[in-house]
């Protein structure tokens, strides 16, 4: 059984949106970024229509777009931790330019402007190169990566509803990196828990846009998060998946809950989609 690694990888961030190791590209992405690997068949497929979506954290104008419903597991070796699943409903869709997702997790509100390790955050990944089915290592301690995930990972330090992400920057960069030092919106790549870290190429951009909500915004309050996101299809970041109108894509998302310990969530404590489905398949129409 696999452990799935790089879901792994996504939680392991410091505060305020940075990376606690010096990541260095492994695996070789040279012309990989530019191809999705090959679709082996996951337990869930998903349609992504054509559909005019305005990035602002509310979910009204995805009304009439289907997702599918998953629930958020541990990954294995964290599955003795008594973390809590969630349920969730994944969206995708796009336009002529961009991809756009949206993310709905049943949780309380937490959101603390001055330590984002207190507030709940939210990864979305997207399938770059792997030998296999999942983002996890080739052996059973994971301790070896099998490809290329791009990490759109977002640690909440800004308030619902205002945009954050790289597109907020007319640079699309912030010292060129994917590191959004605003909200914590960060471009980011993983080939194994040891090397993931914002995208740090020449190339390096950060166009994700995104914006949240919660339905009940007081502190602990029952409800459900509205994560919403967009970046466009093709980038000139070699660290992105590349993605084209008519050939599929392939994605997976990670939560972090803020209660998971009385410090607040660390890359430790999550709950994620590749342990129960595996790649997720995204046909665009």
């Amino acid at each position: 059984a696999f452990v799935f690694a790089l879901v792994a990888a996504a939680c392991s961030s410091g505060t305020n949106g940075s990376t606690e190791t010096t990541a260095t590209q492994t695996g070789g992405s040279e012309g990989a970024a530019t191809t999705m690997a090959p679709h082996d068949e996951t337990q869930l497929t998903i349609d992504a229509p054509t559909a005019s979506i305005t990035i602002d954290g509310d979910p009204a104008d995805w009304a009439s777009i289907e997702g599918v419903d998953v629930e958020l597991t541990p990954i294995e070796e964290e599955a003795d931790q008594g973390l809590e699943n969630h349920n969730a409903n994944i969206k995708v869709a796009h336009d002529d330019d961009n991809v756009y997702a949206l993310l709905t997790v049943d949780d309380d509100y937490n959101f603390n402007p001055d330590d984002t390790h207190l507030s709940s955050a939210v990864a979305f990944m997207l399938n770059i190169a792997t030998g296999g089915p999942h983002m996890g290592g080739d052996d059973e301690e994971g301790d070896h990566g099998i490809g290329m995930v791009d990490v759109w990972h977002w640690e909440l330090g800004c308030a619902a509803g205002e945009l954050s992400g790289g597109a907020t920057d007319a640079s699309g960069s912030v010292s060129g990196t994917g590191n959004d030092e605003a909200c914590n919106l960060d471009d980011e790549w993983a080939t194994s828990p040891e090397d993931r870290g914002d995208d740090n190429t020449a190339t390096a951009e950060n166009s994700i846009l995104g914006a949240y909500t919660h339905s009940n915004m007081v502190e602990d309050g029952e409800g459900e998060w509205y994560f919403e996101l967009s970046r466009p299809l093709q980038t000139g970041d070699e660290q992105d998946g590349q993605l084209t109108l008519g050939e599929p894509a392939q994605i997976a998302m990670a939560y972090w809950d803020a209660d998971s310990t009385s410090e607040g969530w660390d890359g430790d404590h999550h709950v994620q989609t590749a342990s129960g489905y595996g790649w997720i398949t995204v046909n665009f129409g």
